[in-house]
């Protein structure tokens, strides 16, 4: 079956060593002592905690076919399809589409309950289900569910709610229920029951069973409303007890590959850590910065593949516990940013076997991100831009000789610092629609499509010197339209405009236009390149010209249906000359390569491996390898080879379509 895919950017590199090793050991206690109580708190570790931006968020594709988007629970099974519980239902996704299993009314082979409390799933690969009603378990080849009942009496109720499960070393399954611990030998389905007497200091502290667990030495644990108790599962008795402040949400722990054992305890769902030693819990405080506090208050908490330490909370997101360092990073919603957290109250957290984590939410559904680093990073998130004021489509993006890189989206042009990541929005297009940007030497940007039509840029004095088309004065802009800009090679400029070849003559201040003929009518001119030989090449809604300056002729070549040697379609929306001069064309039914000396076009498209045959824009990289945008992802190119590799939206990229305005 199909895999479940992801994609988040995530470094790892800041996590080889941990700042706490908590080093500590089991003792063992004769049979008929009373279980040690200990002090239930120690000092306190204050740690900063500092705002993250470095993981993209990603959301279901189609969450409204969630039975409800509020899932707090999750597992994936042997076929690796995941399983969401919900208060709705139970939620199977294949990484593609939701399939939705609910209770049935007059059906005993469908779900027992409506409201899924917990799942889990045994090292038998039987997926269990805690609902409101029963224990259930699946039978994945009929796709119904086996009940079974807790109570002996057989009127379950809602106090042997199976809110919790594990599975220990013997494969008992432990089953957490506010009426006692609960055993269940999946093999045989018998049932032992273990509870809280009064007067018994060996017995659980509390019938409010909230987790339990083994440790890496096979000490058993089980987390009650009040305490927190080693168990012998031999004789039924507690040997240890720590006493905590009663936990009404729930008790949570567990042991890293570090024998760090961590501790969600009390009503406050405080993290911290636990010394079996000296008995003692070491809370963590967060220090936040001024204006940012959020409740220290946590209700999941994972220790992922490569060890690091992962929280839900209350209101402060997904906190990554980076103990080296000394701080912890908090992951919250921005409503600027498409990329962050869809909600602050985590409620679950799982990771897949693709190492993809999984976040249940309490009003969203579920988020997951990808911890290897994305091929692909979104630059304005790492920016130091201020919220909302890069978003939307990207018209425009040009590095210039110092490295400074800019940007035109939704009407408005920032300059970003890549070194230092200052960003500042750029007063010189104020609400236009910036289609190219070109450099003329170091203090002068050419902005094409920038109000009234095309704008010189003054870097060093911030002079703005604005160009308009009147149709009337043959001598003004050549058009209301300027799609590219180009500076060529004796500093002359060029606009590939909508209605024909515009050069600008910087002595006289005026403007020239060219086309193929002097009257057609509808000409629109997408880009422009400059070959070594000094030609102009111009693509656009029909078909590809070549302009010699020196003639002022013009040589086209167009699509013909019933010639396969000729171009692939009239739309050519980009057109590029690479480092040995040889001229690429992408159209939008395919990339084509076009030999001067001979007239020969060779084509490539998706049977070639292309990711689409619409191509919008193409660039060079320092290697020589070619990248381009397609209607259906990013595919890069190496001549030399012919070989093609495509990125998606699962690498990093906005979007499946990137063909807008050829950035």
């Amino acid at each position: 079956m199909n895999q479940v895919r992801a994609s988040s950017a995530r470094s790892d590199g800041n996590r080889v060593k941990r700042w706490i090793a908590l080093l500590v050991a089991s003792a063992a206690f004769a049979n008929g002592a009373t279980p040690q109580r200990t002090h239930p708190r120690g000092d306190v570790i204050r740690v900063p905690i500092v705002r993250g931006t470095d993981i993209r968020f990603r959301k279901l594709p189609n969450p409204q076919n969630l039975s409800q988007v509020r899932v707090g629970s999750i597992v994936q099974d042997g076929q690796g399809f995941l399983w969401f519980g919900t208060w709705n239902g139970l939620n199977r996704y294949d990484g593609y589409k939701l399939k939705v299993f609910k209770h049935e009314a007059g059906s005993n082979a469908s779900l027992s309950g409506t409201h899924v409390y917990s799942l889990f799933r045994d090292r038998s690969g039987n997926l269990w289900v805690g609902t409101n009603q029963f224990l259930d378990r699946f039978e994945p080849l009929t796709e119904t569910f086996r009940h079974y009942r807790l109570d002996e009496r057989g009127d379950q109720n809602s106090s042997s709610i199976v809110t919790h499960m594990s599975q220990d070393s013997r494969g008992f399954l432990w089953l957490s229920t506010r009426n006692g611990l609960f055993r269940l030998d999946p093999e045989t389905g018998s049932m032992k029951n273990y509870r809280h007497s009064t007067g018994d200091p060996y017995s659980l502290g509390d019938n409010d069973i909230k987790s339990t667990g083994e440790d890496r030495s096979g000490s058993f644990w089980v987390g009650t409303s009040r305490t927190l108790d080693e168990f012998d599962r031999e004789n039924g008795r507690v040997k240890r007890r720590f006493p905590i402040e009663e936990s009404g949400i729930g008790l949570w722990f567990h042991e890293d590959r570090e024998r760090v054992f961590w501790v969600i305890y009390g009503s406050s769902g405080r993290i911290a850590t636990l010394d079996r030693n000296s008995g003692k819990f070491i809370p963590y405080e967060y220090e936040w910065t001024a204006g940012t506090a959020r409740p220290n208050q946590a209700y999941a908490m994972l220790e992922d593949q490569d060890g690091t330490m992962w929280f839900g909370t209350a209101g402060a997101g997904l906190i990554d516990a980076i103990r080296t360092g000394n701080r912890f990073i908090s992951y919250e919603h921005d409503p600027a940013d498409g990329d962050s957290i869809r909600h602050n109250r985590v409620i679950a957290l799982f990771e897949d076997r693709e190492a993809n984590i999984w976040i249940g939410l309490h009003q969203a559904e579920p988020n997951f991100f990808r911890k290897k680093p994305l091929p692909f990073e979104n630059l304005t998130r790492r920016s130091g831009c201020k919220d909302g004021e890069i978003s939307g489509l990207v018209s425009s993006i040009y590095q210039d000789s110092d490295g400074r890189v800019w940007l035109a989206a939704n009407r408005r042009l920032q300059r970003i610092n890549r070194k230092t990541g200052e960003c500042a929005a750029v007063k010189a297009a104020d609400d236009s629609e910036v289609l190219s940007i070109a450099e003329d030497g170091r203090d002068v940007l050419w902005l094409g499509n920038a109000a009234p039509g095309l704008l010189r840029y003054d870097l060093r004095t911030g002079k703005r010197t604005g160009y308009i088309h009147d149709s009337v004065d043959p001598t003004t802009l050549c058009s209301g339209v300027i799609d590219h800009v180009l500076v060529d090679r004796a500093g002359t400029l060029w606009s590939a405009t909508w209605d024909g070849l515009c050069r600008f003559d910087a002595a006289t201040q005026r403007f020239t236009r060219y086309k193929p003929d002097p009257n057609i009518r509808g000409l629109n001119y997408y880009s422009i390149a400059q070959s070594p030989d000094g030609a102009i090449w111009l693509g656009g809604n029909l078909g590809l010209h070549r302009f010699d300056s020196r003639t002022n002729m013009f040589k086209t070549w167009s699509h013909k249906a019933d010639n396969p040697a000729s171009i692939s379609d009239n739309q050519v929306n980009s057109v590029f000359v690479d480092h040995l001069g040889r001229l690429w064309i992408g159209t939008q039914n395919g990339l084509d390569r076009l030999e001067q000396a001979t007239g020969q076009i060779t084509k490539y498209n998706q049977r070639n491996g292309m990711a689409g045959n619409a191509v919008s824009c193409i660039l060079e990289d320092a290697r020589g390898t070619l990248w381009m945008s397609t209607n259906k992802g990013i595919s890069s190119f190496r001549p030399e080879t012919k070989e093609f590799a495509n990125y998606t939206v699962a690498d990093g990229l906005p979007g499946p379509d990137l063909t807008g305005w050829g950035s």
